[in-house]
């Protein structure tokens, strides 16, 4: 992984490890490309329609395929807010950070999360962080539906292109450890709870009991 591909990853929504060994090479460099519109326009944000810019960016991606954001990529800037071409970089790495994504486009990654579990794959594909878009009222969103391009059109669309592209193949061991890991942080908190309830509910049932036992 490059230096400015680190860089982006290394935010609160995409350091998780287990997340960042997720991502495709391509959601990863769409990711990238995301955070170098931010800085062409010298931004500290990183926002929904600079992910959908970096979705456009390269060819032959599930993103890019499901949703035509190469041929529509004029329109889509214009539609969600952003310059027709980017302005000259004046902010390097280093000076001021690196920049964050903003609320919207975590949630969006948030949503492209559980559009890759939804699909029951391990990889995080570009058209999971399109979908991600697609999941919320958002510029992207609005953007891409002016395209005629919808959550539902999308997930059938994405579906349609496994079929035909293949995915890479999924390391089961890095599946059952990211299975393991996330139905523990779903189940642990309340079984942790109904056990500490069930031990003050029968310590105060042998309390009840102690009298009548003496």
């Amino acid at each position: 992984m490059g230096h400015t591909e680190s860089g982006i990853l290394s935010g609160k929504v995409a350091s998780n490890q287990s997340l960042v060994e997720r991502y495709t090479d391509a959601a990863r460099r769409a990711l990238n490309f995301a955070r170098l519109e931010a800085c062409h326009r010298g931004d500290r944000a990183i926002t929904v329609a600079d992910l959908l810019a970096g979705l456009g960016v390269d060819e032959g991606t599930r993103a890019e395929r499901v949703g035509s954001l190469k041929a529509n990529a004029a329109y889509l800037r214009w539609l969600s807010g952003l310059p027709a071409l980017p302005a000259h970089i004046w902010w390097q790495d280093g000076e001021g950070g690196q920049p964050e994504f903003d609320l919207e486009s975590k949630r969006a990654l948030a949503f492209a999360v559980m559009e890759a579990d939804r699909d029951r794959e391990y990889w995080i594909d570009s058209d999971h962080l399109l979908r991600g878009l697609l999941r919320f009222p958002n510029k992207a969103h609005f953007a891409v539906l002016k395209t005629e391009i919808n959550l539902k059109s999308a997930r059938v669309a994405s579906r349609r292109d496994r079929e035909e592209f293949l995915p890479e193949e999924t390391p089961n061991f890095k599946v059952v450890k990211y299975l393991l890991r996330k139905h523990l942080a779903l189940w642990l908190p309340p079984l942790v709870s109904l056990a500490c309830y069930l031990y003050i509910l029968l310590q105060g049932f042998g309390l009840q009991l102690a009298p009548l036992t003496k």
